[in-house]
């Protein structure tokens, strides 16, 4: 779990902006104590106008735990994720993330260009002692970073070496274990890795953008724990969907079609793909009082497509430890099954966490959430710098009841866009 993140010089975000989620204490089912008398909110919603920066903030986020772990294996790669604020190309983006993994607390900085990773430091606290796990400094191109580990990890003298022979000035220490095979002492590396890798989701999960829905479903169909998973949530958001099951259909493929196909510049597998005469599909079974009937996936509703595309991190939050990042949560859904999506999420799950931005603005007058404001951030973008600004919930000093809902919607939090006349002037 995320304890607290800060980001400086990355896409809108100028100054250094922060997210804590820490909480004063286990007020609710947004709160897990996560060590001795450390408890975090489990999930953390960010709101304002459109192109204010609240998906800037989740980019940012799952950017630096890419970079912990992604290898490069030129040297002259670029960084992709160094997308400094437009005003200050050149300077530095500078990335913050103190988190738990295993139950261990490991707190990592970097400063990095799109060339070089300037500086990093990692520590940890393996028994409440802050150790250093390592720091690494950029010396010059061509030049082999210098490399300082921690004595607790107890790292054999030559296998630092191989450690610093393999890391290009283009990626961190860490992402080392992504390429290079070691010996047992490089015990602690390995497990931080593996845990980031599989415990730390892409914004909107890993690949669901890109998997269509029939794959998706395929998937929880072949796995018997997630397909009844799948049948569950689908069953009680009053889709009136009982089941599903993966079919083949024919394809009707007209001849102008597959001539421009044939005669294409792609590859043959995918001509294959494109020219076979079925298409892997999913029908869906229909409960009513008068009987059952089936429903071909073409005939879904956009808010039911847009609904099982993440029933899967919901169920990797409930059944595992995982962190994921949910862009613009609540689109095509309605709220209240955005609502239950959420409450499933926090009374079903142990030490995952969920980080979303959204544009309902409702959510603020669920108790739930306004109980615990310092879930919530209001994010702004200033008129004379275009910088974003991201300030907690709890940060206002509104009164406790006052209504977050309320307090926002009439202006009080900021965050909201300001919008011109409506009457339009066409006249030259």
């Amino acid at each position: 779990m995320i304890r607290d993140f800060w980001v400086r010089n990355f896409l809108s975000i100028d100054d250094r902006q922060q997210l804590s989620f820490v909480a004063k204490g286990p007020a609710s089912e947004l709160v897990v104590e996560v060590a001795d008398h450390v408890f975090l909110y489990k999930l953390g919603i960010l709101y304002g106008a459109n192109a204010s920066g609240k998906s800037n903030m989740l980019l940012a986020m799952n950017e630096i735990f890419r970079l912990m772990t992604r290898p490069k294996f030129k040297a002259d790669k670029r960084i992709s994720g160094y997308i400094p604020f437009a005003l200050h190309r050149g300077d530095p983006t500078e990335m913050h993330v103190s988190f738990y993994a295993e139950s261990i607390r490991y707190d990592y900085d970097v400063s990095f260009d799109s060339r070089h990773i300037i500086h990093e430091t990692l520590n940890y606290y393996p028994k409440g002692a802050k150790s250093l796990f390592y720091e690494r400094r950029f010396v010059a191109d061509d030049v082999q970073a210098d490399i300082k580990f921690g004595p607790s990890l107890k790292i054999q003298a030559r296998t630092q070496e191989r450690i610093r022979e393999n890391t290009l000035n283009n990626h961190s220490v860490l992402a080392v274990c992504a390429k290079t095979a070691f010996k047992a002492d490089v015990g602690p590396l390995n497990r931080l890795h593996r845990w980031v890798m599989a415990c730390c989701h892409e914004v909107d999960g890993d690949g669901e953008k890109e998997k269509g829905i029939v794959e998706i479903l395929k998937d929880a169909y072949a796995d018997s724990k997630r397909r009844k998973f799948f049948y569950q949530m689908l069953q009680k958001a009053d889709l009136n969907i009982l089941e599903y099951r993966p079919v083949v259909e024919d394809r009707v493929i007209f001849p102008e079609m597959r001539r421009q196909i044939e005669q294409g510049d792609l590859p043959e597998k995918v001509k294959e793909a494109l020219l076979s005469p079925t298409v892997d599909s999913v029908t869906f079974v229909n409960a009513t009082a008068q009987g059952n009937f089936d429903i071909p996936i073409r005939w879904q509703s956009k808010g039911t497509l847009k609904y099982i595309r993440i029933l899967n991190v919901l169920y990797d939050l409930v059944t595992g430890l995982h962190v994921y990042f949910l862009d613009e949560l609540g689109e095509d859904l309605h709220y209240d099954l955005l609502f239950y999506y959420l409450s499933v999420f926090l009374y079903n799950s142990t030490q995952s966490q969920l980080v979303i931005s959204s544009q309902e603005t409702t959510l603020l007058s669920q108790e739930l959430i306004n109980e615990n404001r310092g879930a919530v951030w209001f994010v702004e973008k200033r008129k004379e710098s275009a910088s974003s600004e991201y300030a907690r919930g709890d940060s206002f000093g509104l009164h406790k009841n006052l209504s977050l809902y309320n307090s926002y919607r009439i202006g009080k939090l900021g965050s909201k866009p300001e919008l011109g006349s409506i009457f339009i002037d066409l006249e030259d």
